[in-house]
């Protein structure tokens, strides 16, 4: 090939943004020198190099608009600690299945049982596999619909939390949520309903959820919705951050 066939080539790849072709371009054209492949066959090893690295780079821009504030995989879960889930349902869970069904996954227990690992890993999981995410805890997820409402723009709010393939809403309950919040979430949680797929984590048993709402009616109006297509996870045990400390010698082993 020419010099000038070469830049040519160059500047074809360069405007079909084929990054990575154009960078491997020189050595590719030497091993198909050297190699008995046939054309098509090189072309088609470079192509899916070319494939992989978008992608990767496309996986890793779904990671970072997630805002998960940690990378977990469900390998690294220690499935002997809590009581309530099996390493045959966190594999099936692994699957996705439940996004493309848009049923929703509420984890339910006490703080220190990985619920919010297992949380993390899925959502981890759908942005490597072409899903789209978003994680936000229940204090920041009332907070910015508070300002949205503050703004005049709720609904535009609503609508973009809609959006991800995956809703992820971290330690709902924590905190008990005024008549105002209460009607917020309520309408997050029925415009997604059968839409997509919400992940929960929460401390609440669902009896409980009338005093966190403030109101049975709208706590009742509000699990309808949330578990009519859901998957509930209840684990039980002891804190596994607290089992730590005791064994450090930092808590005293009747407190756990």
């Amino acid at each position: 090939m020419s010099v000038a066939a070469l830049d040519i080539l160059k500047t074809q790849l360069d405007e079909l943004d084929l990054s990575f072709s154009l960078g491997n371009i020189d050595t590719f054209l030497h091993e198909q020198a050297n190699s008995e492949r046939g054309l098509i066959e090189t072309l088609s090893s470079l192509f899916d190099h070319e494939i992989a690295q978008r992608r990767q780079r496309a996986a890793k821009a779904r990671l970072k608009m997630s805002g998960l504030p940690a990378i977990k995989t469900l390998d690294e879960f220690d499935i002997e600690h809590p009581e309530g889930v099996s390493r045959k349902k966190l594999n099936e869970l692994l699957t996705l299945a439940f996004v493309y069904r848009k049923e929703n996954i509420v984890l339910m227990g006490p703080s220190g049982l990985g619920k919010t690992h297992i949380l993390y890993a899925l959502c981890y999981q759908a942005c490597m596999n072409g899903l789209t995410a978003y994680h936000v805890t229940g204090q920041e997820l009332m907070e910015k619909l508070k300002k949205a409402k503050n703004q005049n723009r709720l609904l535009r709010k609503i609508r973009a939390l809609c959006k991800p393939k995956i809703l992820a809403v971290d330690e709902v309950g924590y905190q008990n949520l005024t008549k105002e919040e209460s009607s917020m979430f309520f309408q997050l949680v029925a415009e997604r309903y059968e839409k997509g797929t919400m992940i929960i984590t929460t401390n609440k048993t669902f009896g409980q959820w009338g005093e966190l709402m403030g109101e049975n009616a709208i706590a009742t109006a509000t699990l309808d919705r949330l578990l009519h297509h859901s998957q509930v996870i209840v684990l039980k045990g002891e804190s596994y951050r607290l089992k730590n400390r005791v064994k450090l010698g930092l808590v005293p082993p009747h407190k756990i």
